[in-house]
C-alpha cells in the first residue's frame, strides 16, 4: 500500500508541476481560389445562377487541448482536481485533491494540496494540507498545523528558467471514442458534453468491470476542459463476498470562476 501511496504522490507531483504554472487556418478570400480547386470553379456561372450543393454537417470538436495550453488562455480562473484510489480492501483508501488559483494580476497564485489516506492496517483516516503562495518573486510554503512558514524570494533569472521548464508538461486526460451528448452551459462557459467508455479493462486480469465511465465538457470557443471525470471499478469476485477485491478509482477535474476577478493576498502566516 505504500509503494502505491508514493506512485500515487509522483503522479500527483506531475500533474501539480504540469498545470501550476500557466499562469485554424485563415479564412479564404471572396474570389481567392481553394488549394487543388480550378481557379474557374471559384465564380458563378455565366448564367448568374449558383451552383446547388448539400454542405455536410461540420463534426464537433471532441478533442480536448492540453490542461496547461488551455489555463494559458485565461485571465484567472480557480481549477480543482481530485485523483481517488480506494482498495483492494475497503479500508484502503487514498484521496488527492488540488486546489488552483490564479489571480487577475497575473503575478499571483495559490496551491492547496491536500491528502486523506487509510490503510487496512491502520483504517483511521491520516489528513495532511499543504498550501503555497505565489505572489511576485515572493514565495511561501506552508503545511497544516505548522507555526512558521518557509518564505523566500525567487531571483528572477531562476524564475523564468523554473517557467520555461514546466511549459514542456501538461496534462491531456484521455478519450475513447466519445460521443457528444449535447450543449450545455457550465460555470458560466458554453460546452459541448461528451461520454465515453474506458478500454481495456479486464482483459488482462480477468477482473469483473462495474464502472469504466468518463465524461467531460468542452469549452466551445477554445477546446479546453471546463469539467471531466472517470470513474473505474473493477472486482475479482461477486459483490458482498467478504474475499472479494475491488478497486476503485476516480479522476475529476473541474475550472470555475474563469476570467472572474480574483485577488490573492499572502496570508498572515507568511508575513
Amino acid at each position: 500500500m505504500q509503494s502505491k501511496q508514493k506512485f500515487l504522490l509522483a503522479i500527483a507531483v506531475l500533474v501539480l508541476a504540469g498545470v501550476a504554472c500557466a499562469l485554424g487556418q485563415p479564412a479564404q478570400t471572396k474570389g481567392t481560389p481553394v488549394p487543388g480547386q480550378n481557379p474557374s470553379e471559384t465564380s458563378a456561372p455565366s448564367s448568374g445562377l449558383l451552383p446547388l450543393f448539400n454542405p455536410s454537417p461540420t463534426p464537433v470538436p471532441s478533442k480536448p487541448i492540453g490542461l496547461r495550453q488551455g489555463l494559458s488562455s485565461l485571465d484567472s480562473y480557480r481549477l480543482t482536481i481530485k485523483m481517488v484510489y480506494n482498495g483492494p480492501t475497503a479500508q484502503d483508501k487514498n484521496q488527492n485533491t488540488f486546489t488552483i488559483e490564479s489571480g487577475t494580476d497575473g503575478k499571483s497564485s495559490h496551491i492547496q494540496y491536500e491528502t486523506i489516506t487509510s490503510t487496512a492496517d491502520s483504517p483511521e483516516a491520516q489528513t495532511s494540507a499543504n498550501d503555497q503562495y505565489m505572489i511576485g518573486s515572493k514565495n511561501c510554503s506552508f503545511s497544516q498545523g505548522d507555526s512558521e512558514a518557509n518564505k523566500s524570494d525567487m531571483d528572477p533569472m531562476m524564475k523564468e528558467v523554473f517557467n520555461s521548464w514546466y511549459t514542456m508538461f501538461d496534462l491531456l486526460p484521455m478519450v475513447n471514442e466519445p460521443v457528444l451528448i449535447g450543449n450545455e452551459v457550465v460555470n458560466g462557459i458554453s460546452t459541448n458534453h461528451f461520454k465515453f467508455k474506458v478500454n481495456g479493462l479486464g482483459v488482462d486480469s480477468g477482473a469483473e468491470v462495474v464502472s469504466s465511465d468518463g465524461e467531460y465538457w468542452l469549452a466551445q470557443d477554445g477546446q479546453y476542459i471546463v469539467k471531466y471525470s472517470v470513474v473505474i471499478e473493477t472486482r475479482n469476485g461477486p459483490a458482498g463476498d467478504v474475499n472479494t477485491k475491488t478497486l476503485h478509482t476516480e479522476f475529476f477535474i473541474e475550472l470555475k470562476d474563469i476570467n472572474q476577478n480574483i485577488v490573492i493576498a499572502l496570508p498572515a502566516t507568511c508575513q
